[in-house]
């Protein structure tokens, strides 16, 4: 699987989410309020998650950003957003705003949001450093990427790789957590 992802990318398909975004990862390896905390959010922050999945990252960021903010969780496939949005409605969350988006050419303004970030989603996309220009494009200054990478992906990175694209992109590392089985590395729009 990991040699037929570096050919050929493409998004992870929606009914993997499920397997992936599991009960096990989120209490032991991978932390939603971990996470969130790394990521030093404050109330009334404009925050885009790339490739939400379940949306179980995204509501532990939700609440940080209360009352005023809003986290935007974008994919390129419908039916992610489509079963986000109605668990959304569902739970009656007002601040998570699901919307299909392309991390090509994003709909967001020069200088919009403050804190970006993606889970093991990275290195599905086909061109991860004009992606990381775009979000830089979109951040405002001191505006931060946040990466987080789980070994068990079949796309996993190491640190090296991600600093790397990074650095392309025009953003300085800030600060890292976790190991190398699981990690996540911040960087700053400056």
């Amino acid at each position: 699987m990991r040699i037929i992802r570096k050919i050929h990318k493409f998004p992870i398909p929606a009914f993997l989410t499920r397997l992936i975004d599991n009960a096990w990862r989120r209490k032991v390896i991978q932390k939603p309020e971990t996470i969130a905390n790394n990521m030093n959010l404050k109330p009334g922050m404009i925050v885009v998650e790339v490739g939400p999945g379940k949306g179980n990252y995204t509501k532990a960021v939700a609440k940080r950003l209360l009352p005023n903010g809003k986290i935007y969780a974008i994919d390129i496939q419908e039916n992610v957003i489509n079963r986000l949005k109605k668990k959304v409605e569902e739970e009656i969350i007002t601040n998570i705003v699901p919307k299909i988006d392309d991390v090509h050419n994003l709909s967001f303004e020069n200088e919009s949001v403050d804190r970006i970030f993606a889970i093991t989603c990275l290195p599905e996309i086909p061109d991860p450093v004009h992606a990381l220009k775009e979000f830089k494009r979109v951040l405002k200054p001191g505006g931060i990427v946040s990466l987080c990478e789980l070994f068990f992906d079949p796309d996993y990175p190491l640190r090296k790789t991600e600093k790397k694209w990074a650095s392309k992109a025009g953003l300085e590392f800030l600060e890292g957590f976790g190991n190398f089985f699981v990690y996540q590395l911040n960087f700053i729009k400056t």
